[in-house]
């Protein structure tokens, strides 16, 4: 590949970027991937959202940026307007994180990128948004839908930055853009950059580097793992000080742990027996490989191609993979109370379930709902005497607390003690904890709020109330000892809440109203005095933000009154930026920001920390990217009278463990796998010249458009005066824009198929003036079926078109298998997916079914399709179905040269008025017919004689027309 010559970069008076926000590693790989189009592939968290603002800034830049440089290296350039560069692959957070990311770096608005979606306008808004040239992040969809009907040219983009390019592969829509941009457009005179941040998908399958490059249409792969020189020199310079405390699981979770493992093993051994024609991999059905996210998925992906032999039983074994490795993170993560109450959920809907599942009914599973209900509470009986021969059994409150509660407080006491030895010397700390998700987040916040004695009795009495309604049918009138127990439980607890509600509300009637107590009086003194010395801000912002702190430390000090155990005062806020970011200069006390890892996408990470500038970090969950992102921000933010300090929590040899060591040995096998495989890879083969399409426009002497008015580019027009050859191949197709979604407009697309991307209302496809597509795939189809929507898209393609179809189209890594045989039968059943095709072909009888293994084989058969027949008319497809008046529906149609009498009759029917023939008295589908062809309309046929009726309806039915359209509208 002739790649681009690149202008050389100068030294400028005001860079780019504000020094200090790229660490070295970043602008090594921002060099490399300037100078020469490529993938790179960077390990997690260390800053690729980064990278692409960089990137977004340059070219967005017209004076300092991309620009510029080309101005310095040809003066004869006469640009004014930023270059068009498109930014593929971005989710909606992600495009949201980099805008912010951009103006924190103070980028002018005018520069940012602009965010293209659905609910920006039409193709003139977005030509008029292309004209003035920049930055724009865009859908897939969108761009390629513009690209083919010229709404955007080609030559108009000066390149491409593509994201997340894992997950571009030869049939995607992204490859279809970039494979239609670099044919139309010379090469060396267009890039296309792409990155991506997970390494372990392009390790995966059968050369997929190769693949992914071939598919991106570049050359080159830039490598950046974590140990990466460049990198270990840049994070290793401000390492944080780290603290790893490896918590113990309790007594009780360990032995529901081997209870789970025994189940997996029960269940992977019975997997093997009722699967034996499957080859498996002992490497793959391991205990340790349960717990990782992927275990379920590589089950199912080996049962996938013989899913159709498997047996009711062994389909439900998959499922019940999936649900322990759930449960393996759900005991872990929830507390007691909820992790019970998940357990029997799963009871009781295997048990309702057709095929229960056969791991409960095992000794483990015995155990495992024995010991998670010894740490909600257990059953004492008393020891029988003389006295009292039957003593009264008695309920023991246990609850047991999540271990990593407890450790959590004693990092948060810890810390305050530390810093009390600096009091006075340096500004009050910040503490970030970062946990899994918003539920956890919720948990730890009314933890640290309330304490665990009151959060843990809530939602111990929420529990009791639900499960006692659940137990008020006794057998007999006779209550169950327990069942006893637990509705004394009920109203002991209940009555405790209310108690402490009632002694909370008292001691706030006792306050007079604005009456500051003491302590606050107090703090508000010593604040205002503290505000004086500092030009922080004015007197009146100095007593609000007192005040505010003052109804924060109220809270607070009516909780410590409570719990002796807890005796600092902590603010944790919640999810709101604009709550976290509260905080005075002269405040004492430590500010407490919990986060869920769930709401930090992308490398979101690294705004959050700039953001909040945490002074220590705990990470109560693990995630490897987060950690990476935490490095980097201590490299490139130094604290002179302080160092980040991180605790890291994880519970030993659980779950949790296993899960977060073989990520980071996925990740740097991959990295090195990828390493290995550079050094030997040949360079791919790129199309470098113009696509097939194009090739075979220039044969003929004509590029022109072939309809809507030449706007469809990669086409030529056939119809030339000297006659049209009938061997040559039809090739024109009228596509749903919404099909852009899915890879088949990608694949026709190389199968030399010209596409004209148009908004359909009957049909997906059109492929000429008698086919109609609808396009299904099997969970659509089994959708559309439930919902109806599949009769209604039969109705109307069956009303307009000669040859109406269904494809059905299957994923070829699945089995082409409909339904299990062993689950067919003789009879219609609502709920079999045959039975309702059966069915939908009976009401629509010229409805043809298209049975297609994969989207390449679709391909094939649309060929098929299209051979003998004219071409698409594209404005007519689209215009079809629009406007369903009654006097479109009356209009009778042309007669076509070649058509029959039959085909001719059949296109002139009324759908509304045969409906309405068919629901009067006497007529049915076999006298139907005959009645159309005597009669022109239903006025003709209610004027008949009763002998008339009887000579084209029948005897019977004769007379019940007669005296239907006869009978008197007034009751007499």
């Amino acid at each position: 590949m002739a790649d681009a010559k690149k202008p050389k970069a100068k030294k400028q008076k005001k860079p780019l970027i504000p020094d200090g926000l790229l660490p070295a590693y970043l602008a090594s790989a921002f060099g490399d991937l300037y100078e020469e189009d490529g993938l790179l592939v960077m390990a997690r968290g260390l800053g690729w959202l980064n990278l692409l603002a960089a990137f977004c800034r340059f070219y967005g830049d017209v004076q300092d940026g991309y620009l510029s440089l080309l101005k310095e290296e040809n003066p004869n350039e006469k640009r004014t307007k930023p270059p068009l560069v498109m930014v593929l692959g971005m989710k909606d957070t992600e495009c949201a994180a980099l805008i912010s990311l951009l103006e924190t770096w103070g980028t002018p608005h005018e520069l940012l990128p602009t965010i293209l979606t659905n609910e920006m306008g039409g193709s003139d808004d977005r030509r008029e948004l292309y004209s003035r040239g920049g930055v724009f992040c865009i859908t897939s969809r969108i761009l390629i839908v513009d690209l083919l009907t010229k709404t955007v040219s080609p030559d108009e983009i000066e390149g491409m930055l593509v994201t997340h390019a894992d997950q571009v592969t030869n049939d995607s829509t992204s490859a279809f853009i970039i494979r239609i941009y670099t044919s139309l457009k010379q090469r060396e005179k267009c890039f296309v950059k792409a990155i991506t941040g997970r390494p372990e998908s392009l390790a995966m399958g059968f050369n997929k580097v190769d693949k992914t490059l071939k598919a991106l249409q570049v050359r080159n792969l830039y490598l950046y793992p974590r140990f990466h020189e460049l990198v270990k020199q840049e994070l290793e310079v401000g390492q944080p000080d780290l603290e790893e405390l490896h918590q113990p699981l309790s007594p009780l979770m360990s032995e529901i742990q081997l209870a789970l493992v025994s189940a997996v093993q029960i269940c992977l051994r019975e997997l093997k027996r009722s699967a034996p024609f499957v080859e498996w991999q002992n490497s793959e059905l391991s205990i340790e490989n349960c717990v990782t996210t992927s275990f379920d998925r590589t089950i199912t992906k080996q049962l996938e191609k013989d899913w159709h032999r498997l047996k009711p039983g062994t389909k439900q074994l998959s499922q019940d993979l999936r649900t322990l490795r759930t449960l393996f993170q759900s005991l872990i993560q929830y507390d007691c109370i909820k992790f019970y109450s998940f357990i029997n959920s799963i009871k009781t809907m295997s048990a309702s379930s057709r095929y229960p599942s056969m791991w409960l009914l095992t000794p483990a599973a015995e155990v495992m709902f024995t010991k998670s209900k010894e740490r909600l509470y257990t059953i004492q009986k008393g020891k029988p005497t003389a006295k009292v021969p039957n003593p009264v059994s008695r309920l023991r409150r246990v609850l047991e607390e999540n271990p990593k509660w407890m450790l959590l407080k004693k990092i948060l006491l810890e810390i305050k003690e530390e810093e009390a030895k600096h009091k006075g010397e340096r500004f009050a700390p910040t503490i970030l904890v970062m946990c899994k998700d918003a539920q956890t987040t919720q948990t730890l916040k009314t933890y640290l709020y309330e304490g665990k004695d009151h959060l843990m009795l809530d939602r111990w009495h929420r529990w009791l109330v639900t499960n006692n309604d659940r137990s008020k049918n006794f057998v007999n009138g006779k209550i169950p000892e327990e069942t006893r127990l637990l509705a004394e439980e009920e109203g002991t607890v209940g009555l405790k809440l209310k108690r402490s509600g009632e002694d909370r509300r008292a001691n706030a009637k006792k306050r007079q109203l604005n009456a500051v107590p003491a302590f606050l009086r107090k703090k508000r003194r010593v604040a205002l005095e503290k505000g004086r010395n500092g030009a922080f801000s004015s007197t009146e912002d100095r007593e609000r933000e007192a005040v505010l702190e003052e109804a924060l430390e109220e809270v607070e000090h009516e909780y410590e009154s409570k719990s002796a155990a807890s005796k600092r005062d902590l603010v944790a806020e919640g999810n709101q930026l604009e709550e976290e970011m509260y905080q005075t200069s002269f405040i004492e006390e430590p500010r407490i920001v919990i986060k869920s890892l769930s709401s930090v996408e992308a490398d979101e990470g690294a705004s959050l920390l700039h953001d909040v500038m945490p002074d220590y970090v705990i990470l109560y969950d693990s995630d490897v990217a987060f950690i990476r992102s935490l490095e980097v921000y201590s490299a490139m933010n130094p604290m002179e009278d302080r160092k980040l300090k991180i605790y890291f929590l994880i519970f030993r040899a659980s779950a949790e463990d296993k899960v977060f060591r073989k990520n980071l040995a996925r990740e740097q096998k991959a990295f090195i796998d990828l390493i290995e495989h550079k050094q030997k890879m040949p360079p791919p083969v790129l199309n470098t010249e113009a696509t097939q399409e194009c090739r075979e426009a220039i044969l003929h002497g004509s590029i022109g458009g072939t309809y809507a008015g030449g706007s469809l580019p990669l086409a030529f027009d056939t119809r030339r005066a000297k006659g049209i050859n009938k061997n040559d191949i039809r090739r024109d197709i009228a596509v749903d824009v919404r099909e852009f979604r899915s890879a088949l407009p990608s694949i026709l697309h190389q199968g030399g198929m010209r596409l004209a991307p148009v908004t359909l209302t009957v049909g997906d496809f059109v492929l000429s003036s008698v086919h109609c597509i609808e396009r299904k795939s099997i969970s659509d189809l089994y959708g559309s079926l439930a919902s109806g929507r599949l009769y209604t898209q039969a109705e109307a393609m069956s009303k307009y078109y000669k040859v109406p179809a269904l494809l059905i189209e299957f994923d070829p890594s699945k089995s082409f298998c409909l339904q299990n045989s062993n689950d067919m039968g003789l009879d219609i059943k609502m709920d079999s997916i045959c039975s309702k095709l059966v069915i939908l072909t009976l009401h629509f009888p010229k409805l043809r079914i298209l049975w297609s293994k994969s989207p390449h084989e679709t391909l094939e058969l649309f060929k098929i399709l299209k051979q003998n027949h004219d071409e698409v008319d594209v404005d007519k497809a689209v215009e079809i179905g629009r406007s369903d008046s009654v006097e479109a529906l009356l209009a009778p149609s042309e007669k076509k040269e070649g058509d029959d009498d039959e085909e001719e009759e059949e296109d002139q029917i009324n759908e509304a008025a045969r409906d309405m023939l068919l629901r009067l008295p006497g007529v049915n589908v076999n006298n139907a017919r005959k009645i159309m062809r005597e009669c022109e309309s239903l006025a003709e046929l209610s004027r008949m004689s009763r002998q008339e009726l009887r000579k084209i309806a029948g005897p019977l039915a004769g007379q019940k027309l007669f005296s239907f359209f006869r009978q008197n509208l007034k009751s007499t």
